[in-house]
């Protein structure tokens, strides 16, 4: 992988721009001035903690790469360090099965399984800067089912099953237990075992990678599942019935309470040169460029610190299903399948009651806590600091689902199937067919998991003040202030949300298709398949901002109301500030999906020696929210205009063709050629078969995004985009060509969005300008650019060998990938599309070309070879 780090120079505190002395404004550090030379005040003022690190990322970074010199403009040296991601992956995997046979009509099976994964990823760069790897990954399943199948005379059969399975998953850094940060650096950092260690996660704007621990490490999800089932199958003359009920009883433990170790993020721009100071003072511009951001670090003045709290969930769900279904041939040449299943998945309740949710209905929380009633009378302080903002959540008892959940059950879910099978002629079938099928379990990380919520869990996120000189301005070598992640405040803790009333999610699923039989072992199959998502979950801001009031009097008018307006309290780094409203992660069931195909295939089962399947499939796919934590687009850019991300989708490929084959060559004995040939000529030359797969698909959508400043930033408290954080799109120029091919830059990168096509849009405070644009959304589509077309060619050529002992055989494999060595580019940005940067609140076009750059690609040729011996 390619990062982006400090240069020496930076490293050195010699920067390409003027910066000011945040701490004594009005001192001036000229550009080009290494830290050595600095003012007097400036040297004094610069984060002793700040400056540590520093010299340990300059430890880190000698025989790792060589460091390239950055712009003269920005002073990033943007891509200047590839490095290896050294993974290694070590798998275990032993199953168990004994079979008894009871009697003439029933049967009994036992079977165990075992399955151990542990994969290694090392650091890119030295302890503490580490640059944020995964460390160790465990996955450990485990399971164990008891089977039985019971003969009732010669048309009904009962088969129960019982099984239960659990799964031990999760990562831990390398840094835990790590002493290469010097301990008391940070004040305020957790020194809980199995979490410390190491430097917390740093993020500096302007380009940087981020460095330090990887903010959401630790991390672990152990789910066990207790899963009874029968069913009752029954042939009837023209009929075949079955029916089937089955319970899942699920428990899981859950550690995903993140930054546990804390993090840092420096994009204020407080070092910035401004304008009153004069040309002489900063003549190299007043805007806020990679090199003023590196300043904020250095000097110490972070513009957002976080921390959470150390805690595991318990969560437990109850599931049933139950089912009918009637194959009916009603003639010889139709058969129509009809059914119909009912299925129930409870929401989450907590072992221990420590569980919690908003209420929409009075604009705070209620919350399962055992013996919480006494907590929430008042404000208890810790160090100066509300423990719990009185009002803002409240104790609640009652029973039934709700009383253990706080969210109403589902009880409709009913899910229709019906399909048929039609014989048209002796060569032509028609199938088709709709069914639907229920959600009940969404793997979005802690967003939608109610036990993960305060005052049990905190996610603590601080903006610092505008201003450094504003009182509870917390900088880096203070650490973070005493009891923050046990502190409950609206005003900066984000919290989860489930409507009360959410519906199940479901798909609608459907097809019709056209088998015809061209020969012997060959038949072509034609079909139209598509699918509609209901319901789907995605997260959004409950109490986001709406810049669609605009402006009055050059100021955002009623601050931008949020829904919520009462939901707040006093800020963490600034207790006597009254006031200030606070963001809340909404897992809405607002989201839909449709997808729509034409699907052919070509099959041809072993016709001399050729073994060929050909599938080709034209689509569509369209929604407004792909996934949370797998997709480029996990959240929409305005929770308030959900339709506004309607596009298509992440995994909308509308050209696909595989071809696939395997071809035993006719050479050797019996063969076609050489048929007669002696046993050393059949060694050398018979027996062979080559093997391929052959992908053609058209390019993959990706998304660009970009940051508009803080003032105009509509959930400033929400930064991770799987708890809703807004995705704000650039404007696209009407009539400008998007994407410009392969575009290559002097460091061999690909620029494949053209950056004229895209402008930033007109946000800034004061915008007295006559019907200007007052919101920071822009106007590009999501997922609007796609990646270029993608080419590989896999072949394998094999050959099996006789041994002189019978049992023993030997197999030679030898697997190219990728044959013909085409590159494939990945996506834009490395992820997504990359995000543009500008001048803040501007209409300029985007300054950053690392928006829309294709930095990496696909794998190259691979070859390989194996020898296997069976016996």
């Amino acid at each position: 992988m390619v990062d982006t780090v400090p240069t020496t120079n930076e490293l050195n505190g010699q920067l390409a721009v003027a910066v000011q002395d945040p701490w004594h404004p009005g001192t001036y550090i000229p550009a080009g001035t290494p830290y050595a030379s600095w003012p007097g005040q400036a040297k004094a003022d610069a984060d002793v903690t700040a400056l540590k690190i520093a010299s340990l990322y300059a430890t880190a970074l000698p025989g790792k790469c060589t460091v390239a010199a950055g712009l003269s403009t920005t002073g990033v040296a943007t891509n200047d360090c590839p490095l290896n991601a050294p993974f290694t992956d070590h798998a275990d995997k032993g199953d168990l099965r004994l079979d008894y046979q009871q009697s003439q009509n029933s049967s009994w099976f036992l079977k165990v399984s075992d399955r151990k994964e542990t994969g290694k990823n090392f650091n890119l760069l030295p302890e503490p800067i580490d640059m944020q790897s995964n460390g160790e990954i465990l996955i450990h399943d485990r399971q164990v089912s008891l089977g039985y199948n019971h003969l009732m005379g010669d048309n009904k059969v009962v088969d129960a099953r019982l099984a239960l399975s659990g799964t031990k998953a999760g990562k831990w850094t390398y840094a835990i237990g790590s002493s290469t940060f010097p301990a008391g650096s940070i004040p305020g950092l957790p020194t809980i075992a199995g979490v410390s260690g190491g430097l917390p996660s740093m993020a500096i704007s302007g380009g940087f990678t981020s460095f330090g621990r990887q903010s959401t490490n630790p991390q672990w999800q152990n789910p066990s599942v207790l899963n009874p089932k029968v069913n009752y199958s029954w042939v009837k003359g023209k009929h075949s019935f079955k029916f089937g009920y089955e319970y899942e009883y699920i428990w899981m433990e859950v550690e995903d309470s993140n930054p546990l170790y804390g993090s840092f993020t420096f994009n204020h721009g407080y070092s910035v040169c401004p304008a009153s100071a004069g040309t002489t003072n900063c003549p190299t511009g007043t805007s806020a460029v990679a090199d003023t951001y590196w300043a904020d670090f250095l000097f110490g003045a972070s513009g957002q610190y976080s921390l959470s709290t150390y805690f595991i969930t318990h969560l437990h769900q109850n599931m049933e299903s139950g089912y009918a279904q009637d194959d009916w041939k009603i003639a010889p040449k139709l058969t129509l399948n009809l059914g119909l299943r009912w299925e129930y998945g409870s929401p989450y309740s907590e072992r221990n009651d420590n569980l919690s949710n908003f209420n929409s209905a009075t604009g705070t929380m209620l919350t399962l806590t055992p013996g919480f009633a006494a907590m929430s009378t008042g404000v208890q302080p810790v160090t100066g600091y509300p423990n719990i903002e009185p009002g803002m959540i409240s104790a609640y008892s009652g029973g039934g689902v709700y009383g253990k959940t706080l969210v109403n059950p589902a009880l409709g879910d009913y899910a229709p199937r019906i399909g048929f099978a039609y014989a048209l002629t002796s060569s032509i079938a028609v199938h088709g067919g709709y069914g639907t099928s229920f959600i009940h379990y969404w793997r979005a990380g802690s967003g939608n998991m109610l036990g993960i919520n305060a005052p049990n869990a905190m996610f603590t996120s601080v903006v610092n003040p505008a201003s450094t000189s504003t009182v509870g301005f917390q900088r880096l070598s203070n650490g973070f202030p005493t009891g923050l992640a046990t502190v409950f405040s609206a005003g900066t803790d984000n919290i989860d949300y489930i409507p009360k009333d959410t519906k199940d999610g479901y798909a609608e699923s459907y097809f019709l298709s056209v088998q015809k039989t061209l020969a012997k072992n060959v038949l072509v199959d034609i079909a139209y398949v598509g699918n509609h998502g209901v319901h789907l979950q995605g997260f959004i801001n409950a109490n986001q901002k709406n810049p669609s009031l605009g402006f009055i009097g050059g100021v955002p008018a009623n601050g931008w109301a949020r829904p919520y307006p009462n939901w707040g309290g006093t800020l963490l780094n600034n207790p006597a500030n009254p006031f200030n409203n606070g963001d809340i992660t909404e897992a809405s069931n607002g989201f839909h999906s449709h997808y729509n195909s034409l699907q052919a295939r070509y099959e041809q089962r072993f016709v001399d020696g050729l073994t060929l399947l050909n599938s080709f499939t034209w689509s569509h796919a369209l929604d407004n929210a792909s996934s949370t934590l797998e997709a480029n687009t996990p959240d929409p850019q305005d929770g308030n205009n959900l339709n506004a991300d309607y596009g298509q989708s992440d995994y909308n490929l509308p050209i696909a063709n595989v071809t696939s084959f395997v071809y035993d060559l006719p050479v050797g004995q019996g063969k076609r050629f050489l048929a007669s040939s002696n046993t050393l000529e059949n060694v050398l030359f018979g027996g062979w078969q080559i093997s391929g797969i052959n992908t053609v698909q058209g390019g993959t959508p990706f998304n660009l995004t970009y940051t508009p400043a803080a003032a105009n930033q509509v959930s400033p408290m929400l930064t991770q985009n799987w708890r809703g954080e807004n995705l704000y799109r650039p404007n696209l120029i009407p009539g400008a060509h998007y994407t410009q091919g392969k575009i290559k830059l002097a460091s061999g990168y690909v620029q494949y969005v053209n950056p004229n096509a895209l402008t930033l849009p007109s946000t800034y405070v004061g915008n007295l300008a006559a019907n200007g644009p007052s919101s920071p959304f822009g106007s590009l589509p999501k997922n609007f650019g796609r990646t270029m077309p993608f080419y590989e060619t896999d072949l394998d050529l094999n050959k099996k060998f006789n041994t002189p002992i019978e049992r023993v055989k030997v197999e030679f494999r030898s697997e190219l990938y990728n044959i013909f060595n085409h590159t494939n580019l990945y996506l834009p940005g490395g992820s997504g599309g990359g995000t543009v940067s500008g001048t803040d609140n501007n209409t300029s076009a985007p300054t950053s070309t690392g928006g829309g750059q294709m930095t990496g690609t696909f794998e190259p040729r691979i070859v390989q070879f194996g020898l296997k011996i069976i016996y």
